[in-house]
């Protein structure tokens, strides 16, 4: 069942375009990486899903609700934690607890104390002192306090140690997810989030990229190295190849939708491969393709 759907969404800020025809549905339950090189829109689709902007055209459904007609309703099921922290320096953790939680219907003290043991928030010092990753921490417990049902990050894991990184992505949003909570996150920790998603979509020139679960796109986008026979003048312009490298004859490329067969039969046939070696790409290796290179 769909926790998000967008449909045809398209959004600007003074007539230039932010995205375009975005559509996508996410399934509850899943872990969905959002990606994108900076100003790519990223947090712009977050704030537009959270009701905090309004889009220029499209659909959005959120757990069944329209952000722009329920919004009171879906503040108390939908919770985004900025990358930005906007808390009050002069509170305490208590303070934010005992004034904000008690605007969430699904509030839980006990949990939200819970989770600022494990990310080992200061529980007595004034917000003014903490560094930006307890900041990060402690909206984080807050959002989770709220038990919401899905929960939209952007950039969880930016400025907090390697521990607290950890802590976030391996035991906080593995466990929410297990107990069905959908997790839609924007990361530039491409290496830390890579375990945790279930589903990929990179957001680049104002438009999808790249929409797949991280198994379809293990296969639909894939490493080849090859050494050719004939080498000389190689060059290949197909829309299927994100990347290509040469040394010599050996080749190295980032194919997208082609099996084996068609990269030895078509793709490569007119230069003699000796060998094809067919291997799976890290996500970071996967992004630095596709937004570098992507073509329609």
């Amino acid at each position: 069942m769909e926790a998000i759907s967008i449909t045809n969404l398209s959004m600007k800020y003074d007539n230039q375009t932010v995205f375009s025809g975005l559509t996508t549905s996410i399934k509850k339950g899943s872990v969905t990486a959002l990606l994108g090189r900076n100003g790519a829109g990223k947090t712009t689709l977050l704030k537009v899903l959270s009701g905090q902007l309004k889009p220029n055209s499209g659909l959005i459904s959120v757990l069944g609700l329209n952000p722009f007609k329920s919004l009171e309703d879906l503040r108390q099921k939908c919770i985004m934690v900025t990358e930005n922290c906007h808390l009050y320096r002069n509170m305490t953790k208590d303070n934010l607890a005992d004034i904000f939680g008690p605007i969430y219907k699904n509030w839980n003290r006990d949990l939200f104390e819970e989770n600022i043991a494990k990310l080992n928030v200061p529980a007595d010092k004034k917000i003014s002192t903490f560094s930006r990753g307890m900041c990060r921490k402690l909206q984080l417990a807050f959002a989770l306090g709220a038990q919401p049902e899905v929960l939209l990050l952007d950039e969880p894991v930016g400025g907090v140690d390697a521990i607290a990184r950890d802590e976030i992505l391996c035991s906080l949003i593995e466990s929410l997810a297990e107990k069905g909570v959908t997790i839609l996150l924007s990361s530039h920790e491409l290496h830390d989030i890579s375990g945790i998603c279930d589903h990929v979509i990179i957001l680049d020139r104002g438009r999808f990229a790249v929409d797949a679960d991280r198994e379809e796109l293990s296969q639909s986008i894939v490493r080849v190295n090859s050494v050719l026979e004939n080498y000389i003048g190689f060059n290949l312009s197909d829309k299927a190849v994100l990347s290509s490298k040469m040394k010599g004859s050996e080749v190295e490329l980032v194919v997208k939708g082609l099996s084996e067969e068609q990269i030895k039969n078509n793709l490569l046939k007119e230069y003699k491969p000796k060998n094809i070696e067919i291997s799976s790409l890290s996500l970071e290796e996967l992004f630095k393709a596709v937004v570098s290179n992507y073509s329609e």
